[in-house]
């Protein structure tokens, strides 16, 4: 409470109308690039992480006023992307993480899931990869199948895979007209 206090005698409460007026002013949307909004969650690599992933991802797409055939798209194809970080990466090893972001503006969605890059050899169980096709490989037919756009991409630890979905339909926050 001192603390409190004291910086209230050296931090005036309003600052003054030359001080404001000379600060730059930041468009959110030119950071954003018009995204309307977004999130970013991450969650551990187990087998409770798909279910948790496809509700989060149906809910902010819901809160954002999405269609009903994005939304289906949407957490089918996010359910293969998770379910394949899991199979695939560090992230379905003990004590590994996926992150989801989720991005929405007015007629597009896009939502990446970032995984750890490839299973420790050490701890492999199942003895295969993401590249030798065994008895693998429908999830990416079904990603493509439910997105307009998607892909992947690599940095030193992480391997990120990715869609985006354009939907005519929605893209409006609930309550909001068009």
């Amino acid at each position: 409470m001192a603390e409190a206090r004291q910086l209230r005698d050296y931090v005036p409460a309003e600052a003054a109308d030359a001080v404001t007026s000379t600060a730059p002013r930041i468009d959110v949307g030119d950071l954003t690039g018009g995204v309307t909004d977004h999130t970013v969650w991450s969650c551990a690599g187990n087998l409770t992480a798909v279910r948790s992933i496809r509700a989060r991802v149906r809910e902010f797409l819901t809160r954002n006023g999405h269609g009903d055939g994005a939304l289906d798209d949407a957490e089918l194809a996010v359910s293969e992307l998770a379910t394949n970080a899991l199979l695939h990466s560090r992230s379905g090893q003990s004590g590994g993480v996926m992150t989801l972001f989720i991005r929405s503006d007015a007629n597009r969605l896009r939502v990446a899931v970032a995984d750890q890059g490839e299973r420790d050899p050490v701890d492999t169980e199942s003895g295969h990869t993401r590249e030798d096709g065994d008895d693998f490989g429908r999830g990416r037919f079904i990603v493509d199948s439910c997105a307009t756009r998607n892909g992947e991409y690599w940095s030193e630890a992480t391997h990120v895979t990715w869609f985006e979905i354009d939907d005519e339909t929605g893209g409006n926050a609930v309550g909001e007209t068009a």
